[in-house]
């Protein structure tokens, strides 16, 4: 049986939407953040009295295949983001104000940091990925900034350091659209109504 391949879409306008980047230990997109000092040079992960705490990283990757495990129905299948989806996400996660909304290991702890830089990699308009990261064009760069006089962010800086968490992953509700590679086409105006009805 083949493996169910979905593009995963937003819809903000009924709450479905990336709203919370996390910081986690294996990130699904396969690219670590780097840490950068007040000279913002690559870091060894030594740390000097005048840190910011900053990381810069992917948080998404347009067309990377991400597997995925459905404990209902036990069911493996893969899923994807489009350039234009990911475009939609970094904009709307500023318009609706996320920037502060930054967890751990998709949990219910919240870090005390915010997304103070974000684009999407653009070779056309120069806009590259930074030097130690491998990432094409249609990529959603962040950069966060962790409140370094925060004692739960000094720690988790340290843990940062000696790579217990490596990189950034995204949070939210998404529509699951089957892609053309199968016969059980499913709209997107289909998926919608089942979201609809499922909130009833």
């Amino acid at each position: 049986m083949d493996r169910k391949l979905y593009e995963l879409k937003i819809n903000p306008s009924i709450g479905m939407d990336v709203n919370v980047i996390s910081i986690v230990d294996s990130p699904a997109v396969e690219s670590s953040f780097l840490a950068f000092s007040k000279q913002e040079k690559k870091e060894t992960f030594a740390i000097t009295s005048e840190e910011r705490f900053e990381l810069i990283g992917v948080a998404m990757i347009p067309h990377k295949i991400i597997p995925r495990y459905d404990e209902a129905t036990k069911e493996e299948y893969d899923v994807f983001f489009s350039k234009d989806t990911i475009r939609t996400i970094a904009q709307n996660y500023f318009y609706s104000g996320y920037q502060h909304s930054i967890n751990l290991q998709h949990s219910d702890t919240f870090v005390n940091a915010h997304v103070w830089q974000s684009y999407i990699v653009d070779s056309v308009m120069g806009l590259n990925a930074p030097h130690g990261i491998n990432a094409p064009d249609g990529t959603w760069i962040v950069g966060v900034q962790l409140d370094k006089n925060e004692t739960s962010s000094q720690k988790l800086w340290k843990f940062i350091k000696d790579g217990t968490f490596t990189g950034f992953s995204v949070e939210g509700y998404f529509i699951n659209q089957l892609t053309q590679n199968f016969n059980s086409q499913i709209t997107l105006e289909q998926e919608i109504d089942n979201a609809l009805k499922s909130l009833k």
